[in-house]
């Protein structure tokens, strides 16, 4: 279980988040805003890359500033935007960060194998990164968050650059790993997540406004028939979809 408790962080004299408070167990919970909602500033929080200016932060009950190496044993994180190396292989790039991953040696070459079918890239990993595609970059990124099984995966635009039948081998990747994960998906694109989300969390301005099934939110609108509605109902004002 990640226990999210009153997490706020500003920039300067803009607020970026706001008494964030959430709980997550197994499942897909999706965060939800346009640009600017604060989406990506709570992922990097949660992996470490920014330090909030209070609150805290629990993995199974215990602060994981004092977890330490122990959280990021059971972290994977794919970013929204990460350049890949270019002169590397796809084999060779998961493999490097298999090994940053301290994933036993005998273990990475089935390690490697296993996550570039997930992705639909296994047929691909011969090539140099720089002759992928955007969407197969995005896939090798999402690839590697999977390495090691990790229990809990924080994916940030995960299908920025994917035509549409990549997003939907995707989003199957994702609902099957729901089972026994916990997996937040920060995006700005409904489709990706309406028909697989356990939970959305809609952010604006670095603030909760909206939180619930998809089924709760669409009945706590009247006029919404599906959650693209309820977007556009709570960001009128905001950039459309």
């Amino acid at each position: 279980m990640l226990e999210i408790k009153n997490v706020r962080k500003a920039y300067h004299n803009t607020i970026a988040l706001s008494n964030i408070n959430l709980t997550l167990d197994e499942g897909i919970y999706a965060l939800l805003g346009p640009n600017g909602a604060g989406k990506s500033t709570l992922m990097n929080i949660l992996c470490d890359q920014l330090k909030m200016d209070e609150g805290e932060i629990l993995w199974k009950h215990q602060n994981i500033y004092q977890l330490k190496k122990s959280y990021f044993d059971i972290l994977g994180y794919a970013p929204q935007q990460q350049g890949l190396y270019d002169e590397f292989s796809g084999k060779r790039f998961l493999t490097y960060m298999a090994l940053l991953k301290n994933i036993p040696k005998k273990e990475i070459a089935s390690e490697v194998e296993r996550v570039a079918r997930l992705v639909n890239m296994e047929d691909e990993l011969w090539k140099k990164c720089k002759a992928y595609s955007g969407g197969m970059k995005q896939r090798m990124l999402v690839a590697q968050a999977l390495l090691g099984h990790p229990a809990l995966l924080l994916f940030d635009e995960p299908t920025a650059g994917l035509d549409p039948k990549e997003r939907v081998s995707l989003r199957n990747v994702f609902a099957a790993l729901a089972k026994d994960h916990i997996l937040l998906i920060a995006t700005h694109v409904v489709n990706d997540v309406e028909s697989i989300a356990k939970e959305v969390i809609f952010l604006k301005k670095g603030n909760i406004i909206a939180q619930g099934s998809v089924d709760t939110l669409i009945q706590e609108h009247p006029h919404a028939e599906s959650l693209e509605d309820v977007y556009l109902n709570l960001f009128k004002e905001e950039e459309t979809l």
